[in-house]
């Protein structure tokens, strides 16, 4: 299941969608975005007469098995999506041809030029390609951790649900400035708390 539809279910929105980008390429590790994780897309709806997966055709409707997330990828909005003149092995859904790389391409708000600016300022923090990783005491819907690197480190929080939430910052975690990360919402710092929207984020260097 794609990683949209199984943390924010069908109405997912282009908010939590850039959002779990940007938590998956601020982990520590190797980073692995999904086909059409870039333009978040989500579960494709595929009737029972087109399911190719064994998974699926045998445990329907009660599992729908894994071809909701291997569609064609959607280059353009034509019928086949620009991806193939012939017969695709799974079709295309008019929510996915909606969504695609030609369509996004023209719109400076979309998911995909979003993800593309975080992950250019991504390119540009060794703590997020090279840092250590600790993470923080928080409260619900919080995650927060911090990346080191060199000496340098970066606090990243983020707001995992769809409304506006606060945190108290613990006394041991030293602000020297906030960042203003690109393609994403950002929070701000009051009087000791982080206040982030809804599917945001905060991040800060630390003294």
């Amino acid at each position: 299941q794609r990683a949209v539809t199984r943390w924010g279910g069908a109405s997912a929105d282009d908010d939590l969608a850039q959002q779990l980008v940007a938590l998956v390429c601020s982990l520590r590790g190797s980073v692995c975005l999904y086909q059409g994780e870039e333009l978040g897309l989500g579960e494709a709806e595929i009737p029972y007469e087109a399911i190719r997966d064994p998974y699926g055709l045998t445990f329907w409707p009660t599992f729908k098995g894994r071809d909701g997330c291997r569609t064609p990828m959607p280059w353009d909005g034509g019928p086949l999506a620009g991806f193939t003149t012939g017969t695709p092995w799974l079709p295309i859904t008019a929510q996915h041809r909606a969504r695609s790389v030609a369509t996004q391409e023209s719109d400076p708000a979309s998911t995909l030029n979003a993800v593309r600016r975080f992950l250019h300022w991504r390119a540009l923090q060794p703590a997020l390609s090279q840092g250590d990783i600790r993470f923080l005491d928080t409260p619900e819907p919080i995650l927060a951790f911090v990346r080191e690197c060199d000496g340098a480190r970066l606090l990243a929080s983020f707001n995992l649900s769809a409304a506006d939430s606060a945190w108290s910052l613990p006394d041991a975690v030293k602000i020297a400035g906030l960042v203003d990360v690109p393609g994403v919402h950002n929070g701000r710092l009051d009087a000791g708390q982080a206040r982030l929207p809804a599917h945001g984020v905060l991040f800060a260097m630390l003294d």
